[in-house]
């Protein structure tokens, strides 16, 4: 999980827990600086409290700290005004602490199949560079024609020690800069996005996770008492997928033309890169939170719909994940000790 994440989920759980228990704010914040040991968030507090003296707004100050995003302080102003700040700030915990497990979760189903991926390089990397050519001396020595995997195997050994290895090296140094390149393209990176949401598993898996955010956000939102066109903006700045980002500006745009906010998920179908974006259960389930008056609270029942189905795809990811490296790790190395032996078993043959 990333510092900045779990920082402001522990202020935000001290906070919300010194507030609901009736403290002021100044008060509260002072009581977390005595105690807080990180001294990063020690000194995050202590400007918040300089500047609560000085008479600035708590989501004025918020605003000067890289910890908080737009959320959070969009959500922390409507609070001020409501004069809900501890039930906010309960809200901002529960959705920060479920960002943290996301990140988490995706963290833990990659971290296995990399470390096994980097030593499985590693592993090759030696064996074509110190141990085949041992295998290349002796098969020389037999003079025999050998097997085409056995041929195509030795040539990429003489290739990788005679300069091709360096020739890899600055193949991957070019294309991580042409890809931070094409990253900064707009419209490759909608391209890009809107694909990758598109993917069987991955892609399904990256989608709800997307939603759910997507769906608590705004639920926190207007039950913050954020009015719409606002919400809609804040919760584009918060999306991480440009897809999904530009598709909440579209909505925006149209719900500021004073359509409702499912006619405009449903006039987004046509536009090749937004047409999947919004899946058909959340616009009509949206329609009916519009025509009860109960939006939010659909909103948020729907974000526990998909965080629900996330945790699904990802037990599903995880269970393929293993036993799918365990395949290619076997096809690799399977491949390489039958290329390096088929001649001696050729030549038992024979003999």
């Amino acid at each position: 999980m990333s510092t900045s994440l779990a920082h402001s989920s522990h202020f935000t759980r001290q906070l919300g827990t010194l507030v609901a228990a009736g403290l002021p704010l100044l008060q509260a914040l002072e009581t977390m600086a005595k105690s807080e040991q990180t001294p990063q968030l020690r000194e995050l507090i202590t400007r918040l409290c300089v500047s609560l003296e000085n008479g600035s707004a708590f989501h004025m100050a918020l605003r000067q700290s890289a910890y908080f995003d737009a959320l959070y302080c969009e959500l922390v102003a409507a609070a001020e005004m409501a004069g809900n700040l501890d039930e906010v700030l309960l809200r901002l915990t529960s959705l920060l602490e479920r960002q943290q497990t996301l990140r988490s979760q995706i963290r833990s189903a990659l971290a296995y199949p990399f470390a096994v991926l980097c030593i499985t390089l590693v592993v090759v990397a030696v064996i074509m560079v110190w141990v085949v050519p041992v295998f290349e001396g002796i098969f020389s020595s037999l003079g025999a024609e050998l097997p085409a995997l056995t041929a195509a195997v030795l040539h990429a050994s003489r290739w990788l020690t005679s300069g091709g290895a360096v020739a890899v090296a600055v193949s991957l140094v070019l294309l991580c800069l042409l890809g931070q390149r094409l990253l900064k393209s707009a419209h490759f990176a909608l391209w890009l996005d809107s694909h990758l949401l598109q993917f069987p598993l991955v892609g399904k898996l990256m989608h709800h996770t997307q939603l759910s955010l997507w769906t608590l956000t705004l639920s926190d939102l207007l039950k913050a008492g954020v009015p719409m066109l606002d919400a809609l903006e804040v919760v584009a700045a918060s999306s991480t997928n440009r897809c999904l980002a530009l598709a909440t500006i579209e909505l925006r745009s149209k719900v500021r033309q004073g359509r409702s906010l499912a006619d405009a998920m449903l006039s987004l179908s046509p536009d090749v890169f937004f047409a999947h974006v919004f899946p058909p259960m959340l616009v009509q389930l949206v329609s009916v939170g519009e025509q009860s008056g109960a939006l939010d609270s659909l909103l948020a029942k729907l974000a526990q719909q998909f965080m629900s189905q996330v945790d699904n795809l990802m037990r599903e990811f995880t269970q393929l994940l293993e036993p799918l490296m365990m395949v290619v790790l076997g096809v690799i190395m399977g491949g390489l000790v039958l290329a390096l032996y088929l001649p001696v078993f050729q030549l038992g043959q024979v003999l």
